[in-house]
């Protein structure tokens, strides 16, 4: 089996594949902003809006708001990748292994690194046992190519499953 392809994955791909850390990541921020919501409105509603109980349930909405702000920044910072990852890359999967390479650089994995497999609607992504990880974008393969691919890796014993 040999599946040969050139891509280029773009900014919505790497959205799509890293949103899951970069929600992990601003998630305290965003637990931490609907805490103090919560309690603005409980003081809001026990104080009233006056007096220094007033003063501290708008406060705690303005920090709130500023850790909303930051739970956001921290989403956009964590899915951005610099423009050379989204460069044109070839990709050639054969009996040998992996290869993915553009101008700049390539990477070869053999089959005997690839630890287990998983499928997203975007890509099958491939890990060693240490976490390192391969993404293949599967929208450039045809049909027939994604069956022959996961045909190929079940009977490798790299079972592909959902993540």
């Amino acid at each position: 089996m040999r599946i040969e392809f050139t891509t280029s994955r773009s900014a919505g791909y790497f959205r799509a594949m890293l949103a899951g850390g970069a929600l992990r990541s601003a998630r305290p921020y965003t637990v931490a902003a609907m805490i103090l919501i919560v309690l603005g409105l409980l003081g809001l509603a026990a104080f009233e809006g006056v007096g220094v109980g007033g003063f501290l349930d708008w406060a705690a909405f303005v920090v709130a708001i500023g850790l909303l702000c930051w739970a956001r920044w921290r989403f956009l910072v964590a899915v951005r990748v610099p423009a050379s990852w989204r460069v044109p890359r070839r990709y050639v999967i054969d009996g040998d292994g992996l290869w993915s390479g553009t101008d700049q650089a390539s990477t070869r994995w053999g089959w005997h690194l690839v630890g287990r497999v998983e499928e997203v609607p975007e890509a099958y992504v491939f890990y060693q046992d240490d976490s390192a990880m391969f993404d293949v974008p599967r929208e450039p393969l045809s049909v027939e190519q994604d069956a022959r691919l996961r045909a190929f890796l079940t009977d490798r014993g790299l079972v592909v499953r959902p993540a």
